[in-house]
């Protein structure tokens, strides 16, 4: 077999399933046969753009979450092996840099990363059949994690890392802004990590009941109450230790800062592209920190050992599965106001 089957990305509302040659892995690279790929909000917000972006250029084929094997090899890569089950780090930094250097290989102003143009080239990502990667990428799977689990590395440790910054330990008081599949996944691991009161707000009641099953103390509809209010409310007038921004309006940060204590943190993982206007004396005259929550560096592994301990479960985050053959009317159904999935894999 010299063909695959690959969901190309040829701009807004615009995915074609196309034919193509499967690559041959070049000297430092592997081939990669997907076996799971789970569709990220950015894939699906690159879908539902208006004109197109330089951080997805097309033709580009989408997708950076993901599991699979290794179907080759190519020259000089030592370690591993065909047949490997994999998932890897979609961060191609560059190694050489002042960030890369300290370790903050999120920040690397050269990266490029696995299914965006980001760094000036487009690099096709895993919504196809087989693609390369270079060696370094590489993440060998656990044998107690599954395809489906490893397909959920990538998302998790960006919500593993957004959990942590900026956490006053256990007992705190949380309250996660956003119910989309990264706000569940962030009350997920702040349950895990021994939260006290975990607090989410979102506007759909279909959301909020899975924010309770994975955690959620309380859960707030802010279409039908303010959330400020009820967070202050429920925090005797004190406020949350730490807010924790996954999605939002543009209200989101001025809420943040009526419902954040003195002293407390504000986290921001969601990627708002918005202006907001701040008076800084409420940050500087209260003691407050606002942290910017970006990606990972290697938590993806730090992730998969809590996986395979059962010490978090990510299963019930998976509501559907579809097969190539599907894919592309997949995107106009993950982006209707109707859908009600929180993680989707797309299998082979």
């Amino acid at each position: 077999m010299s063909t695959m089957k690959a969901l190309v990305y040829h701009g807004p509302r615009n995915v074609k399933l196309e034919t193509r040659q499967i690559p041959i892995p070049k000297a430092g690279e592997v081939l990669v046969k997907t076996r799971a790929v789970s569709i990220c909000g950015s894939d699906l917000g690159a879908y539902r753009l208006h004109e197109v972006s330089d951080r997805w250029a097309p033709p580009i084929v989408l997708g950076h979450e993901f599991a699979g094997e290794i179907a080759a090899l190519g020259e000089n890569v030592i370690g591993l092996e065909v047949g490997q089950r994999v998932s890897a780090n979609p961060i191609l930094y560059c190694g050489d840099c002042y960030y890369c250097r300290q370790g903050m290989i999120n920040l690397c102003g050269k990266r490029h990363s696995l299914g965006t143009s980001i760094g000036g080239d487009a690099t096709d990502g895993a919504l196809q059949e087989y693609f390369t990667i270079r060696q370094e990428a590489i993440i060998p799977l656990d044998d107690r994690v599954t395809y489906e689990q490893g397909a959920l590395l990538e998302p998790l440790a960006v919500c593993y890392c957004a959990a942590q910054n900026g956490s006053f330990g256990k007992g705190e008081r949380v309250a996660v802004i956003g119910a989309g599949p990264i706000g569940l996944m962030i009350v997920k691991f702040l349950k895990a990590f021994g939260a006290g009161t975990i607090i989410v707000s979102d506007i759909l009641d279909e959301r909020l009941k899975f924010a309770e099953k994975y955690g959620a103390d309380a859960v707030i509809n802010a279409k039908s109450e303010s959330v400020p209010d009820k967070v202050l409310e429920l925090t005797d007038g004190i406020g949350v230790d730490r807010v924790i921004v996954a999605g939002g309006t543009p209200t989101v940060m001025d809420d943040s800062l009526k419902m954040v204590r003195n002293g407390g943190n504000i986290v921001l993982v969601a990627l708002i592209h918005q202006e907001f206007h701040i008076d800084p004396i409420k940050i500087v005259g209260r003691g407050i920190s606002i942290i910017g929550s970006y990606m990972f560096t290697n938590e993806q592994e730090d992730v998969m050992e809590l996986i395979a301990t059962k010490k978090v479960y990510v299963d019930d985050m998976i509501t559907s599965e579809h097969s190539f053959e599907n894919v592309e009317k997949l995107f106009d159904e993950l982006c209707s106001p109707e859908c009600k999935d929180v993680k989707v894999l797309v299998v082979t």
